[in-house]
């Protein structure tokens, strides 16, 4: 097992005052924690497509290892926000597309300061994760309090898989009172 206390690292990705550098220190911090795990390589971060208008933070090699992330995409596509309030749902909703075009089931959103609306509820940006998954597209939301609460890098396999099973029983449990 790989010990790890995100704390300190979290709370200097808080207190760094320039956006873009702030982004940078995540997106680090995200990429050796992943490559922690069994199975999972970095292959590219920062890409931005042909046109200027998109890019995606990080991009995981994941040779779907049995004691890692099998459950989840190969390539597997990670967004990292370092936002200082909750993310909106617009950025969700843009995420989810981002996946659904290239083709990815699923992918990872780091929202440190989570996302906006109520899980339960499904409102706000919550609304916008339920709301992929109609097009077959999963998004775990990850939030700082969760990253600051690993003691391993292994543990964030645990984590990634509850989530996801708890938002297919959110799905399910939705979809039950809509068929009312």
């Amino acid at each position: 097992m790989t010990p790890v206390n995100l704390g300190p690292q979290l709370d200097a990705i808080a207190a760094e005052a320039h956006a873009q550098r702030k982004g940078k220190l995540l997106e680090r911090l995200i990429a050796v924690l992943f490559c922690s795990l069994p199975g999972i390589e970095l292959d590219d971060e920062d890409v931005v497509n042909a046109f200027d208008s998109e890019e995606i933070d990080l991009i995981f090699w994941n040779a779907q290892h049995d004691q890692g992330l099998r459950f989840l995409d190969c390539p597997l596509v990670v967004e990292c926000k370092c936002w200082s309030t909750p993310v909106p749902g617009r950025e969700v909703r843009y995420f989810a597309t981002q996946l659904k075009d290239k083709g990815r089931r699923n992918g990872i959103f780091i929202a440190l300061n989570g996302i906006t609306g109520n899980e339960n509820n499904l409102t706000a940006a919550f609304f916008h994760v339920a709301a992929a998954m109609i097009e077959g597209v999963q998004i775990l939301v990850v939030t700082g309090a969760e990253l600051a609460a690993l003691n391993h890098a292994e543990d964030l396999i645990p984590l990634l898989r509850r989530k996801l099973l708890e938002q297919t029983r959110q799905q399910i449990r939705a979809s039950k009172l809509t068929a009312l």
